[in-house]
């Protein structure tokens, strides 16, 4: 089996001398081989971008140096003035802090402030409700005294009458 394979294979090939002198066959190996290198250069790009990935400093344009350190000390000012807006920030927190700490205990004393006079107020209208319940007890004696001061001068009257008719009596058994 082996050696009908390589028969096959043989059979397929010309021969070093058979196709090496024949211009038939070397017109056919250049057409294909001409045909493959189409292909190849249809394929692949015909411009390809070459980047030049250079680190000597003296191939590089002299700007570049100063714009990257430029950007260097600008990303430096940046970062502190984060830093510095940062810490004033904290500053500002703390007072702000310190403030509402003083804010909470002024808010307690007008809280205590207003509860008290509130508790003031509800005593001062109990005791003006109980003085006007005196007043209106002493308005109602006064009103019964002075009902009775209407009676007194019938009653006096009625006295008198009955010190004359007393006294009436009282004469003719002196005079016997």
């Amino acid at each position: 089996m082996h050696a009908s394979a390589s028969q096959d294979k043989n059979r397929r090939k010309p021969g070093h001398d058979e196709g090496a002198h024949n211009p038939d066959y070397e017109n056919i190996t250049l057409a294909f081989r001409n045909k493959d290198q189409l292909k190849l250069s249809q394929s692949t790009p015909t411009k390809q971008a070459k980047f030049k990935t250079s680190l000597d400093p003296a191939e590089s344009p002299p700007w570049l140096y100063r714009t990257i350190m430029m950007l260097y000390v600008l990303l430096a000012l940046v970062f502190l003035s984060c830093i510095v807006l940062s810490a004033l920030v904290l500053v500002k927190n703390s007072e702000m802090s310190k403030e509402l700490w003083t804010l909470k205990a002024e808010l307690s004393n007008v809280s205590d402030t207003v509860w008290n006079i509130r508790e003031l107020q509800n005593q001062q209208t109990r005791i003006w409700e109980a003085a006007q319940r005196d007043i209106k007890e002493v308005m109602s004696s006064i009103q019964t005294g002075n009902d009775r001061l209407k009676t007194v001068p019938a009653d006096i009257t009625q006295i008198k009458k009955t010190l004359e008719a007393l006294e009436k009596k009282a004469q003719p058994q002196s005079s016997t």
